[in-house]
């Protein structure tokens, strides 16, 4: 009786548990999306998805461009593989963000301050922060004086068509990553990648070349 019992509280556990993750999910998607119409984002808002809270800011004055078939996911819902952070995206007064077609990032940190340009079949992993400054000025004087932030380098970031980057990778200001180039899980970009090669390690450096018409392991 106890173990019937028992069943019947964790069954009807799933199913609210379900109930409300589909609740939220539906809330998380109109908001994001009532967002994006309120600062004038160039989207479909019926083909991209937005699976839990994200942080969206989109300064007036800023582009952003999400592509169709575009997929965020953020903080613990199912498909997301790091369940301690949220998805965030910020773009600065006239910075420009776009994001292609059919590209997807997981509890992904994305602060543009110029230019960053996403390609379309992207995949970026949980944890991975993309950055096109430094926030700061390096000179300690400027830091000093209070006038580092408005000093700081900003340079585009572009990741190519079919890039794959692993987990809590961190994209630096200037970076290219090339078309079907792979960044290991945890390193650190701060260069170009060519295209059909794999990077990785803190800086990445080449590891191999990928072979795009081969099936790969």
């Amino acid at each position: 009786m106890n173990r019937l019992f028992s069943t019947l509280i964790y069954q009807s556990y799933r199913v609210w548990s379900g109930l409300m993750r589909r609740c939220k999910t539906c809330i998380h998607q109109r908001v994001a999306v009532g967002y994006c119409f309120a600062h004038q984002v160039r989207f479909n808002p019926e083909k991209i998805h937005f699976y839990g809270k994200t942080d969206l800011s989109f300064h007036p004055g800023s582009k952003v461009v999400l592509g169709d078939g575009f997929i965020c996911r953020s903080g613990r819902v199912s498909g997301a593989i790091d369940h301690h952070v949220m998805s965030i995206m910020e773009v600065l007064p006239g910075a420009e963000l776009a994001i292609g077609n059919h590209s997807g990032i997981s509890n992904t940190c994305i602060h543009c301050h110029q230019s960053i340009t996403i390609g379309e079949y992207v995949n970026i992993g949980a944890g991975t922060m993309i950055f096109d400054t430094d926030f700061h000025r390096l000179y300690w004087k400027d830091r000093q004086e209070g006038t580092d932030i408005i000093k700081r380098k900003c340079k585009p970031v572009v990741i190519k068509d079919y890039a794959f980057i692993g987990a809590n990778c961190l994209i630096l200001k200037g970076s290219t990553i090339g078309v079907h180039s792979v960044v290991g899980a945890g390193s650190v970009v701060c260069c170009d990648i060519p295209d059909n090669e794999i990077w990785a390690g803190n800086p990445a450096v080449f590891i191999k070349k990928t072979d795009i018409n081969t099936k790969q392991p």
